[in-house]
C-alpha cells in the first residue's frame, strides 16, 4: 500500500509518501511562486529515493482547498492525471481539516484576500463549521467565542500567533477516513470565494 501525497494549497509546498501506512519520506519546504515548476520534479526524486515506480503506487491524496487559487490546481492536475494515468483511486481532502490539530479542537484560517478568512473549526473528528469565507470581523468573533480552542493556520494577516501543524503526517493519519474517487472529472477544486463577492 503506497500512497503519494500532495498539497500546493498555500506557499509550502509539500509531496510525501505513505507506505503500509506509515509516512516514510517527505519532502516540505515554502516555494513561492514556483510550485508548478518544482512539484513534478519534487514527486520523482522522492520516488527515486524511496526506489518506488509509479505504477507501484496505489493511490494518490490531494488537498483541493480552500486555498491559493494557482496553487490548488497545481496539485490536483498533477494527482488527477496520474490517477487517471495509473487507473489508480484518488483521495481528495480539504486544506483545512489537514491543517487541524488531529484529536483536539483547533479553528483553522487562512487569509482569502478582501477581509475575509477560510475558516472550519473542527473538535476531534466532528466537523462544528464546515469550510467557508468569512468576513474577519466575524471569524475573529468566533476565535473569541471558541478560545479554549487551537488556533491553527496563516495568522500573520490578522496580527495573531497559532501551532503549526505537519501537513503530510496528518493527510497520512486522515487517509483512511477519505473516500476515494475512481473518476478523477468529479474531483473539483473548493474556492469558496464565488458566494461572497
Amino acid at each position: 500500500m503506497n500512497y503519494l501525497l500532495l498539497d500546493s494549497s498555500s506557499v509550502t509546498l509539500n509531496v510525501g509518501l505513505s507506505k503500509q501506512g506509515r509516512l516514510v519520506d517527505q519532502i516540505t519546504y515554502p516555494c513561492f511562486q514556483r510550485q508548478s515548476e518544482s512539484m513534478v520534479p519534487e514527486i520523482k526524486k522522492l520516488m527515486k529515493r524511496n526506489k518506488l515506480k509509479p505504477t507501484e503506487l496505489t493511490g494518490i491524496m490531494v488537498t483541493i482547498g480552500p486555498g491559493s487559487y494557482t496553487g490548488l490546481r497545481i496539485a490536483l492536475t498533477i494527482a488527477k492525471v496520474m490517477a487517471f494515468a495509473l487507473k489508480i483511486p484518488l483521495y481528495p481532502i480539504s486544506t483545512l481539516k489537514v491543517n487541524g490539530v488531529l484529536n483536539a479542537p483547533s479553528i483553522v484560517l487562512f487569509n482569502a484576500r478582501s477581509n475575509r478568512s477560510y475558516i472550519a473549526i473542527f473538535n476531534k473528528n466532528k466537523t462544528l463549521l464546515k469550510e467557508q469565507a468569512l468576513p474577519n470581523e466575524e471569524v475573529k468573533k468566533l476565535i473569541k467565542k471558541h478560545y479554549h480552542y487551537h488556533l491553527v493556520g496563516d495568522l500573520k494577516y490578522l496580527n495573531l500567533t497559532g501551532e503549526q501543524v505537519d501537513v503530510l503526517a496528518n493527510m497520512n493519519a486522515l487517509l483512511k477516513t477519505v473516500k476515494p474517487v475512481r473518476d478523477v472529472n468529479q474531483v473539483k477544486p473548493m474556492y469558496l470565494k464565488e458566494s461572497y463577492l
